[in-house]
């Protein structure tokens, strides 16, 4: 079984959607865990979902407030990692357990595997991971790694994947450029081993999920880490770049007020994205954005030139350059 741990912070809506694709596409076992950090009005919304979900095996899992996070003692392992220890975590206004809490939730879920998704995500495609690729990873427990957000169909595809029976494989290092094909950590739509992973993150300096990225692709590709890459022939998923909350990520959005979306969420609406049909990139704007209730059905966005401009920083390294 897959552990499939989904960080979330101030977007509800967005979350709602994301889970409903999981449960409508995610065709293997899989297990749903929340880890999530709320602020004001938006805890109305957290609240709402875990009733609406209580029943679906979806569990929550709120980050707290703490003095310091005693998961870190295990990452100190150099001035670097106690500076930032010291800033981010001991004794800081805003520390909290995110790091001891994921571990944790890894740790005590008994599930061979694990993954990670971001709340803006959405699975657009029916999810089978072929056997092999679970048993390509379960014997290189700390070297292989599933990606669903990439694929064939991607801008960039390196010419040097492997076509295999069913899936995709390449070497993370092979190539010297940066691209998703030669990021061999992502915190969105891969597939671990769970102890192989487990056994790193105890070692990684890490207080959200910017930062476990962030971290752990430093960490990993210094001790050539997870080589061993995989993906479905079409990628699976996609990242909707309608907001942004963290303030520790300047990725570029089409900016939907999050205090907005909640409000809305509240008022008893949910999101209906229309996606491209034909994916080309991880991150996208959605063609068309509405909020639905009933039989109202309310347009919110659509596709314009700021859009446009912004889909076009979205390249296959990430964001090209920051808006002005």
């Amino acid at each position: 079984m897959i552990l499939n741990v989904i960080f979330s912070y101030n977007r509800a809506v967005q979350l709602d959607y994301l889970i409903k694709s999981i449960l409508e596409r995610f065709k293997t076992d899989s297990k749903i865990v929340i880890l999530y950090h709320t602020t004001g009005a938006h805890k109305d919304g957290y609240e709402l979902l875990k009733k609406k979900y209580e029943d679906k095996g979806v569990s929550f899992v709120e980050r707290k407030p703490v003095f310091f996070d005693a998961s870190f003692i295990k990452a100190l392992n150099s001035k670097k990692d106690w500076k930032f220890f010291k800033e981010k975590n001991l004794f800081s206004k805003k520390s909290d357990n995110f790091k001891g809490l994921l571990q944790k939730i890894i740790r005590e879920s008994n599930c061979e595997f694990v993954m990670f998704n971001t709340d803006d995500g959405v699975f657009f495609e029916d999810v089978i991971i072929p056997e092999e690729v679970f048993k390509i990873i379960r014997n290189n427990p700390e070297n292989a790694s599933y990606r669903m957000y990439v694929g064939e169909n991607l801008e960039g595809h390196p010419d040097y994947i492997e076509k295999k029976e069913g899936y995709l494989q390449w070497d993370y290092y092979y190539d010297k450029a940066f691209h998703h094909w030669t990021f061999p950590f992502s915190v969105d739509a891969t597939v671990y081993h769970s102890k192989g992973l487990l056994k790193h993150l105890e070692k990684m300096v890490y207080h959200n999920p910017v930062t476990l990225e962030e971290n752990g692709y430093q960490y990993i590709t210094k001790n050539k880490l997870f080589s061993i890459g995989l993906s479905p022939i079409r990628s699976q998923l996609v990242a909707t770049k309608l907001n942004r909350v963290s303030v520790d990520s300047l990725n570029p959005t089409i900016h939907i007020k999050p205090e907005f979306l909640n409000e809305k969420f509240l008022d008893g609406y949910t999101l209906e994205l229309i996606i491209p049909e034909f994916i080309d990139n991880a991150n996208i704007v959605p063609s068309e954005i509405y909020l639905v209730k009933d039989d109202q059905r309310e347009l919110i966005y659509a596709l314009d030139d700021q859009g446009k401009k912004i889909q076009s920083l979205l390249g296959i390294e990430g964001a090209k350059e920051q808006l002005e």
